[in-house]
C-alpha cells in the first residue's frame, strides 16, 4: 500500500462558506515532466530508449490536444478521458442565450477511469500526516501559525 502525506490547512478567503476552517490537502512531493517520465519508463525493463519513449510521449500530448480541441473525448484506460468543457453565464430562456454574451471560456475536463476511480485509488493508498511543516495555529483568537512544538512560521494556508 502506498502512503500519501498530507498537510492540514485553514481557508483564509473572507469570502469563502468555510472560512476559518481547517481541511487536508496532499503533499505534492515533485513534478514529473515529460522528460522525467521517459526516464521512468526506460527503466522498467522496456527495450525503447528514453528518447524514443519522449517522442511518442510528446506526439501523444499533441495527439489528444488535437482531438479534445476537435470536440472529441480521449479515453486513457485506467488513467483518465480528456474532453474540452465550457464556462457560461445562465439566461432565463434558450432564445437569450448567444455564445458571445454567455459563453466564458473553454477548459480541459478530465474525469477518472478503471484503476483511477476514486474508489479503486482509496484502496491503494493510506494518508499520513506531513512529519514537519508549519502548521495553523488552532486558536480562536487568529493571531499568526504554529509550527509543531509552538514554533511560530508563516505556513501556505491558502485553499486549492
Amino acid at each position: 500500500m502506498l502512503i500519501l502525506h498530507y498537510k492540514i490547512y485553514r481557508d483564509t478567503k473572507k469570502k469563502s462558506e468555510h472560512f476559518g476552517e481547517y481541511y487536508a490537502r496532499v503533499v505534492v512531493n515533485h513534478t514529473i515532466d515529460l522528460t522525467e517520465l521517459a526516464e521512468h519508463m526506460s527503466n522498467h525493463n522496456t527495450p525503447f530508449s528514453k528518447g524514443a519513449i519522449y517522442g511518442v510521449l510528446t506526439d501523444m500530448v499533441a495527439c489528444i490536444r488535437e482531438l479534445v480541441l476537435e470536440g472529441n473525448a480521449v479515453k486513457i484506460p485506467d488513467l483518465a478521458i480528456f474532453s474540452i468543457g465550457i464556462e457560461t453565464r445562465p439566461v432565463r430562456t434558450a432564445e437569450d442565450f448567444t455564445p458571445s454574451k454567455n459563453i466564458r471560456s473553454a477548459y480541459l475536463r478530465s474525469g477518472t477511469t478503471g484503476k483511477f476511480m476514486r474508489s479503486q485509488v482509496s484502496k491503494a493508498v493510506r494518508v499520513q500526516e506531513q512529519s514537519i511543516y508549519a502548521l495553523p495555529e488552532k486558536k480562536s483568537d487568529g493571531e499568526g501559525e504554529t509550527k509543531p512544538g509552538g514554533e511560530t512560521g508563516g505556513g501556505d494556508t491558502t485553499k486549492p
